[in-house]
């Protein structure tokens, strides 16, 4: 599934209130509506090419369950929900690790997941980041983090309150973060 990324919502919101004001009456409001945050800024527009429910699935289906991260018992905790925020940090990560041949969570020019979190525009009090080359589906990355302590403790933090997750051919960034 190809996910485009896009944080620029005043436009949205300008063609919708124009829209809104040309006086059609048969305009169908949706049944629900997605909350979107703009931090605003310039448009950001990213390809994303991974399954965001089934990666929710899988990770909210471990931390309902609690698991054992190398030796210590991780107990159940609340489920995560997508934020595309994070998303975009992910994979905007991604695409720079696989731009500029690099695995690191600290880029060749110096961002950090601190700073690729705030530059998307999550205000964050909680964040970690897990990343991962190889896999090809988001079962073997679930399952590769869940096998590594570190990454399978982020995957089970309390704290951790929301998720996005990006991808680069074989190169893999999940980042969470609860705002403040």
């Amino acid at each position: 599934m190809s996910l485009k990324l896009v944080r620029f919502v005043p436009l949205f919101v300008v063609i919708s209130l124009f829209m809104a004001s040309c006086g059609k009456e048969d305009l169908v409001q949706p049944e629900t509506e997605e909350e979107i945050t703009n931090p605003g800024g310039s448009v950001d527009v990213i390809e994303n090419n991974v399954d965001k429910n089934l990666l929710l699935e899988l990770v909210n289906n471990v931390r309902a369950k609690g698991c054992n991260c190398k030796g210590t018992w991780m107990p159940p905790v609340q489920p995560v929900k997508w934020n595309v925020l994070l998303e975009l940090a992910a994979a905007k990560h991604s695409q720079d690790m696989k731009d500029r041949k690099y695995f690191d969570h600290n880029s060749p020019s110096g961002s950090t997941p601190q700073s690729r979190i705030k530059a998307a525009g999550f205000n964050y009090s909680w964040m970690g980041e897990n990343i991962a080359s190889g896999p090809s589906k988001e079962e073997s990355v679930i399952n590769g983090w869940l096998a590594s302590e570190g990454h399978c403790k982020n995957i089970m933090n309390a704290n951790f309150k929301e998720m996005g997750v990006g991808r680069a051919g074989d190169l893999w960034t999940q980042v969470f973060g609860t705002t403040k």
